[in-house]
């Protein structure tokens, strides 16, 4: 999880370096003072960092291929808008009732949402499903693991996840991380000349 901390104060620099014509697959590599950084192909990866790059499953496709126009958006899609440079905050539905607004993380594993958010929201925090730990400037935290009814970004919808309930202490993050284990469920592409994230059903 603290890898998911690093990565969200680093994942502006991801989107303002994305070009818009290229449709290449997009790498993360540390550096040897342990600083994430982002590349949209091998070929951009300084030469001693290639062999532990590690590919995120995204692409930055070019406008032409996936523009969705929204009369033409399919059932299940969703578009975020973004300022590029910026992060990606996103105004995320839990429970068909309570709207968060979440850090888009392509790095954090889990989706975490600060346990004021939860209770708004009717879910219950005082019965964890399981527990773990996190680590950050402060120490180590334990986190609690709490069950979701849905959640949904537009009509991108994931039903019943566990989430971390776990108020983020640094400033910029919202109500909490929008992870992997939520983002996962869809095709992502970055649109970095328009500052859009598509979400598209697999």
């Amino acid at each position: 999880m603290r890898r998911a901390i690093i990565v969200a104060l680093s994942l502006s620099l991801l989107i303002a370096a994305l070009p818009s014509g290229a449709y290449a697959q997009i790498y993360r590599y540390t550096d040897e003072r342990g600083q994430n950084h982002y590349a949209d192909g091998l070929e951009k990866i300084p030469d001693g960092y290639r062999g532990a790059a590690v590919p995120l499953g995204l692409r930055n496709a070019p406008v032409s291929a996936t523009a969705i126009p929204v009369a033409a958006k399919p059932p299940g899609a969703a578009m975020i808008k973004y300022t590029p440079g910026q992060r990606i905050m996103v105004d995320v539905k839990i429970n068909g009732a309570v709207t968060a607004q979440l850090l888009l993380d392509t790095g954090a594993d889990r989706t975490m949402i600060s346990p004021r958010t939860l209770l708004a929201a009717g879910v219950s925090i005082s019965r964890p499903v399981a527990t773990g730990s996190i680590t950050g400037a402060t120490g180590t935290d334990r986190i609690d693991y709490v069950i979701v009814d849905s959640l949904e970004v537009g009509e991108a919808r994931v039903g019943r996840l566990a989430v971390g309930s776990y108020e983020l202490a640094s400033a910029g993050f919202g109500d909490g991380l929008l992870g992997r284990d939520f983002l996962d469920q869809f095709r992502i592409t970055f649109e970095a000349a328009k500052g859009e994230v598509h979400l598209a059903p697999k």
